[in-house]
């Protein structure tokens, strides 16, 4: 926890801005009153005033209604979907890349959804803004040098769940379980009877206990910083992830906070933003919530070998390659580590796809090929 970042209530801090809505105009936030401070205080608070040229690339996203897609206009009923652009649309519908852009054509073979209404609110609520980051890849001696990588944003509202935003988090661990494959790359990958893990936001650990067979990851912590130096005294309490909504947190806007599923996949991410809906407020439909609101855009990790498809095996403890572990993809893989299909070597080969997704993959590189 860090004590730079003040932890906020946020049943008390809407009850508070409520209050405040209704009481003397001198009580009101200086943006509420009838001749506000001029200043504009998204463009003053914006995170692009602390953009890096070395940040990846983000793409920002807005879901339902057209009048959130600026990027595109919607054709007439009558236009013609050329035979070509459907067939591009099913190409790439394989390489799992997420494109938000639409086009003329896209209005018509991906409509949005016919009830996307405006949120509508009977008294104000919380939104939420989550950024949330990619795991760290890069260690040296046991500590994890790579710094925090952007990877995707996601804005919820306080009255959802905390396990609603956990079922949006994309991740390449995400419902499967990876297991040492190299004496036989196409082995399938073990069914998961389980899908633990766990919130850790201010001093408390939500698991995720909708399986009753789950573990109960946040007991190893409680162990370890028991007798950790540092941590010793301090009040952590564990509670179930499920039935708990934003609105009933105590959050520090801004710290870090852990994510950890898949045994240790560990994500940081952070409530960047708080912000207050009145029912005049203009938002997409509530059961969009959490709608993702940015995505990074750096490119995937291509094979340490050819260096033209992506990877889907990761290489351990191999003496045949110069980068430990490597990235390969299939083709390399079985052409530099195997004979007449006979492993060589002592290696631990993981795939990170599983049948379906890998006969993707293959048709992706055979259709780049010709």
């Amino acid at each position: 926890m860090d004590s730079t970042h003040t932890a906020l209530n946020l049943q008390h801090f809407l009850a508070d801005y409520q209050r405040k809505l209704t009481g003397s105009e001198n009580d009101m936030p200086f943006y509420l009153q009838a001749n506000p401070v001029l200043v504009d205080v998204g463009d003053s608070c914006s995170l692009d005033l602390i953009e890096s040229p070395d940040d990846v690339s983000i793409a920002n996203f807005q879901p339902g209604a057209d009048v959130f897609r600026q990027t595109g206009v919607r054709p007439q009923e009558d236009q013609h979907v050329p035979a070509t652009f459907t067939a591009l649309t099913n190409y790439k519908a394989k390489s799992r890349k997420c494109a938000f852009g639409r086009t003329q054509y896209t209005h018509k073979l991906n409509p949005p959804p016919a009830d996307c209404q405006d949120l509508q609110l009977d008294a104000c609520e919380l939104e939420l803004t989550v950024r949330i980051y990619r795991p760290p890849r890069a260690y040296h001696r046991g500590f994890k040098v790579e710094i925090p990588v952007f990877a995707e944003e996601y804005v919820c509202l306080g009255s959802n769940y905390l396990t609603e935003l956990r079922d949006k988090i994309s991740c390449v661990c995400r419902g499967k379980r990876f297991v040492d494959i190299s004496n036989d790359p196409d082995a399938p990958l073990p069914t998961i009877d389980t899908n633990p893990g766990y919130f850790f936001i201010n001093d408390t650990f939500y698991n995720d206990k909708r399986n009753p067979n789950n573990p109960d990851y946040s007991q190893t912590v409680l162990k370890w910083a028991a007798r950790a130096n540092g941590v010793q005294g301090e009040s952590l309490k564990v509670e179930n992830m499920e039935g708990k909504r934003f609105i009933d947190l105590t959050v520090s806007p801004g710290s870090p906070l852990h994510y950890l599923h898949h045994g240790n996949c560990e994500h940081l991410f952070v409530i960047s933003q708080i912000e207050v809906l009145t029912p005049r407020s203009k938002r997409p439909e509530r059961s969009l919530y959490p709608y993702p609101h940015a995505f990074s855009t750096f490119n995937r990790r291509t094979c340490y070998l050819c260096g033209i498809r992506s990877y889907s095996f990761i290489v351990d403890q191999s003496r045949r390659q110069l980068h430990n572990p490597s990235y390969l993809c299939r083709s390399c893989l079985l052409s530099f580590h195997y004979v007449d299909g006979q492993k060589v070597g002592q290696f631990k080969a993981y795939r990170i796809y599983d049948h379906a997704e890998a006969e993707e993959e293959e048709d992706e590189h055979k259709g780049g090929d010709n």
